[in-house]
């Protein structure tokens, strides 16, 4: 049987976890919006990074070159990156792209570290 986390619960036990969503405010550059949240949670000691794919609007080239470039600051920051894809051909195409060696794929939220 597998125990459900809920978003309070991570936060409460996991000081230094941070989630990411494919959201951007207004007409705000989705890569300008993962940059600034990757720098934000860095600087407040949340060095574990979630990117929930699954909240990403789509996975288009521009959206592919928006997480190349978390992965790679996120790389210079210390931050470890986990990406939760529900679907096996998202989780196929992260291991594509440039800098998927440096994160974590997973499929359910109870595989984070340190969360189950």
């Amino acid at each position: 049987m597998h125990r459900r986390l809920s978003y309070d619960s991570l936060t409460m036990t996991q000081h230094n976890l941070a989630f990411i969503t494919g959201h951007a405010r207004g007409s705000e550059p989705l890569d300008a919006v993962l940059l600034a949240q990757v720098e934000r949670f860095a600087a407040s000691g949340r060095k574990n990074i979630v990117v929930v794919m699954d909240t990403f609007p789509n996975l288009e080239e521009a959206t592919i070159a928006a997480l190349q470039g978390l992965l790679r600051r996120a790389s210079e920051l210390d931050a470890r990156v986990t990406c939760v894809a529900l679907e096996e051909r998202v989780a196929t195409m992260l291991r594509s792209i440039t800098f998927s060696h440096t994160m974590n794929i997973i499929s359910r939220v109870d595989e984070l570290p340190g969360a189950a």
